[in-house]
């Protein structure tokens, strides 16, 4: 009798197999071959799933991206938003270094880039609404501007505590995201 293989959780574990690789080795090390060994699985397997390493890449990062957006768009004010995007804890520190690569891959690799592009919106967006509720009056280039200053203010940070985390800790972190969220309305934007 054929055993029932729930095909969501499977993929679930596929990915986490991808997440494992690419927070240990980087995205080059991404191939059917090396995600059917890391998830314990023949190749045969994650071909029922992906029928290429480059349908498997995107749905992976589809999949890491959700992860991050929805826990950005869930965040109740600008500062909860930008440690959402900060490697403070394990889970955080995975999906954003995976998050990560796949986005400057996004960068040269086509297939990615509507991923990148659909992520950064929603993250802008969320980020966006909650510098209009700190600012109101503000004029649309203003909230724009605002908002990608801090996006990018928690980016960078994230990239420099994922390379210098034995110093950079959680708290230094969170330190920096609170004074840039306090000078929010503050700094000129032209």
């Amino acid at each position: 009798m054929p055993r029932f293989v729930d095909a969501a959780a499977r993929r679930r574990e596929i990915v986490e197999a991808v997440k494992r690789i690419v927070a240990a080795d980087g995205l080059a090390r991404v191939s059917l071959r090396e995600v059917a060994a890391e998830a314990g699985l023949v190749v045969g397997s994650v071909r029922h799933y992906f029928e290429t390493a480059e349908e498997l890449r995107v749905h992976a990062f589809e999949s890491v991206a959700n992860d991050v957006v929805r826990r950005v768009e869930g965040a109740d004010d600008v500062v909860a938003q930008l440690c959402q995007l900060l490697p403070l804890d394990e889970e955080r520190a995975v999906d954003l270094c995976v998050f990560s690569a796949f986005r400057l891959a996004a960068r040269t690799d086509a297939s990615l880039l509507a991923v990148a592009d659909v992520a950064h919106g929603r993250i802008a967006a969320a980020v966006g609404r909650s510098v209009l509720a700190a600012r109101p009056g503000a004029e649309r280039h203003e909230l724009v501007a605002e908002a990608e200053r801090l996006l990018a203010t928690a980016e960078g940070l994230s990239l420099h505590a994922l390379v210098h985390g034995r110093w950079l800790d959680a708290d230094l972190c969170l330190a920096v995201v609170r004074a840039q969220a306090d000078t929010l309305g503050r700094l000129p934007i032209a």
